[in-house]
């Protein structure tokens, strides 16, 4: 027996947990997720409570944004939080540094071309490469610069943030 799109599509609203949905680019995953979200939010959250989306990309943060203007009741809408992930950690990092080792109040990024010229150029090693000298050098000052200084890279964003000591 085939069951059609719609049917699992309602499974999926329907599941009362959480659900691993797959498809290929453009199959309807984010729309049955923001539909998910939609009767989550319908059936009431408990005060506080929000639904998160996280996504890898700004694309499709902005899709997810723009397609919530229409499916989501304005009522609602805060109810909603749509981050990457990268801005995700960098929330919590810059609320909660203090948990994992920053000793300022006020977390500072090093961006990517700052990096470069205080590393003289470095690269990390490929997946699979031992690390040279040099770039074993570069991770600990890295480690000071978060340490000391706040300052961190959008790379260590997770290392960090998995790492409670």
């Amino acid at each position: 027996m085939t069951i059609d799109i719609f049917e699992k599509r309602k499974q999926v609203l329907d599941a009362p947990g959480h659900v691993l949905v797959l498809g290929g680019p453009g199959s309807g995953k984010t729309t049955i997720a923001l539909k998910k979200a939609v009767r989550l939010i319908d059936d009431g959250l408990q005060p506080g409570q929000s639904i998160l989306f996280l996504s890898f990309s700004r694309a499709a943060v902005a899709r997810i944004g723009e397609a919530s203007k229409t499916e989501v009741a304005r009522t609602k809408r805060y109810q909603l939080s749509v981050q990457t992930f990268h801005s995700f950690c960098w929330e919590l990092l810059r609320s909660h540094g203090y948990l994992v080792g920053c000793p300022k109040r006020r977390l500072e990024l090093l961006l990517p071309h700052d990096e470069k010229v205080l590393s003289g150029g470095l690269k990390p090693p490929h997946k699979g490469e031992t690390p040279n000298a040099e770039w074993n050098v570069w991770q600990k000052e890295r480690e000071r610069l978060f340490n000391e200084e706040g300052k961190i890279t959008f790379d260590m964003f997770a290392p960090r943030l998995s790492s409670y000591e």
